[in-house]
């Protein structure tokens, strides 16, 4: 008996599956209202700093404006943690979904090609081109109306 198998860069066609966009566009989301908290913080801490060395305080405020800065770094340093724990979670949920759904269409288009095996191309030394079968799975995304293309850098967020 013949084994039917095929190759597929699943990351391929991950990158170019338009509800992985969606998933990188919520996450785009959470990164930059983290990066718009953070920068209020360092505004308000800077705000903290000038004043103290501009103005001749009391102590009163001096203490008040202490107390107040440190406040902030600890509300930073808890945004922080919580940041990076939530985006990891959120990454790994999106990227299951997005798995699955692939997945479940590869598992179909390969049951209909009566093929055997497919195994993903970042697993493979060699593969001869004809059993190449990403081209195929992104033209059936794009059947589907669910492709995008993917541009390197599209949803980059800076955080400062």
């Amino acid at each position: 008996m013949n084994m039917k198998t095929y190759i597929l860069d699943f990351e391929e066609v991950l990158k170019n599956f338009e509800p992985y966009h969606q998933s990188l566009k919520i996450i785009q989301k959470e990164k930059q209202e983290f990066a718009t908290l953070i920068e209020d913080i360092k505004k308000e801490m800077e705000t903290i700093v000038n004043s103290s060395k501009s103005l001749i305080l009391d102590e009163a405020t001096q203490q008040k404006n202490q107390n107040r800065f440190r406040e902030l770094q600890t509300k930073a340093v808890q945004a922080e943690s919580e940041f990076r724990a939530n985006i990891m979670a959120k990454q790994n949920d999106e990227l299951e979904k997005n798995f699955k759904q692939i997945i479940e269409m590869v598992e179909v288009w390969s049951k209909e090609k009566n093929i055997d095996l497919v195994i993903n191309k970042n697993t493979v030394v060699f593969v001869n081109p004809e059993f190449e079968i990403t081209n195929d799975i992104v033209t059936l995304i794009k059947e589907k109306g669910m492709y995008q293309e993917y541009v390197e850098g599209m949803y980059e967020v800076a955080i400062n």
